[in-house]
């Protein structure tokens, strides 16, 4: 029996879906949502059954939702998800054996179908890894209909609705798709993703890192998108600081978590050094026990720290007028830029 053409009906899995609120039930004559997912791959079905949308916003009718052999999927050449963020599988595959899939994968018919595959898994790769291990039917939802561009706006809604999937991953398919010009500028593919085009192009940064770097630094999915726009903003200003980036890259990311620390990883200068001390100072009193810390942090932001035993002894209205006294007298004949001298 062909399982790709048996429908899964309100008494079984499809009932199971909208029970537990993986997905919900949609009229198609209503005032359409202004999301980029909207009728996605629903064009042309008759007006007759009934429809479908999962919690990330993908649209199917009841006739798409079938039961698939894992053996005949593969994941597609634009999976996001790589190898190393897969996840615990043990816990999934137990989590499906007793409960069931609780949520369907998103496939295609494969464009060149190959050695007995038939389907391109577009989303849901650890829930078909799971599948295969445990030898039982893979719930999908099948879309032949899908364009290239519209696969990668359900895919980016997914991981997106999951977050799952890291900024690093994520760059590396954005590269992907503009160099084979799925999307020909990074505005388009901004548009499309619907995220402006200077948070995409904070994100790409993450594609500009060189190999050595990403190699070495421990855990590059769960590096912020600020150290990799920081590590590339230092190298297109002096090339020559590639090999101190490489030799310190394995604290990248832990011990050297910041752009200010990564600065004074790098710099042996002593003018440098100064610049960095005034962003932590700490200051002690005649006997030389601590009062309190200044700090300006990597994004300028000053703070001061005073230690706990002086809360009781300190006069803090007399304090705060003081030091506004202090910060009047400096900005008498116009403020100075105090965090331009401070900061990164």
């Amino acid at each position: 029996m062909d399982n790709s053409k048996r429908n899964v009906h309100t008494s079984g899995p499809l009932g199971m879906l909208v029970k537990t609120g993986q997905i919900k039930k949609i009229n198609l004559t209503e005032e359409p949502d202004q999301g980029n997912l909207q009728h996605v791959g629903l064009d042309g079905l008759k007006s007759t059954g009934s429809y479908f949308k999962t919690q990330a916003g993908i649209q199917f009718s009841e006739n798409e939702l079938v039961f698939l052999d894992p053996k005949e999927c593969e994941p597609w050449e634009y999976a996001n998800r790589s190898e190393d963020e897969m996840g615990n599988m043990d816990e999934l595959i137990k989590s499906i054996r007793e409960n069931s899939q609780l949520q369907p994968v998103l496939v295609r018919s494969h464009p060149t179908p190959h050695d007995g595959i038939k389907y391109q898994i577009i989303f849901g790769r650890r829930r078909h890894a799971a599948c295969l291990a445990l030898g039982i039917k893979l719930l999908v939802i099948k879309k032949d209909g899908l364009s290239l561009q519209e696969a990668i706006l359900c895919q980016d809604a997914e991981n997106k609705f999951r977050q799952d999937v890291s900024n690093y991953s994520n760059a590396l398919l954005y590269k992907k798709l503009l160099t084979t010009k799925a999307f020909k500028t990074e505005k388009e593919l901004a548009e499309k993703l619907r995220v402006s085009p200077s948070s995409l192009n904070e994100l790409m940064c993450y594609a500009k890192l060189p190999k050595e770097v990403v190699d070495n630094i421990s855990n590059i999915h769960a590096l912020p998108v600020y150290m990799a726009a920081k590590i590339v903003r230092l190298l297109a200003d002096d090339k020559s600081l590639l090999s101190k980036i490489i030799s310190c890259s394995s604290e990248i990311g832990k011990s050297i978590n910041t752009p200010a620390k990564l600065e004074a990883a790098l710099s042996k200068d002593d003018d440098f050094k100064e610049n960095v001390s005034r962003r932590t100072k700490t200051v002690h009193d005649k006997n030389n026990k601590k009062l309190f810390t200044f700090k300006v942090d990597h994004k300028g932001v000053p703070s001061i720290k005073f230690q706990k035993e002086l809360v009781d002894v300190l006069d803090f209205d007399s304090l705060c007028d003081q030091l506004k006294a202090t910060i009047e007298s400096l900005t008498k004949f116009g403020r100075p830029n105090l965090i331009q001298e401070t900061a990164e």
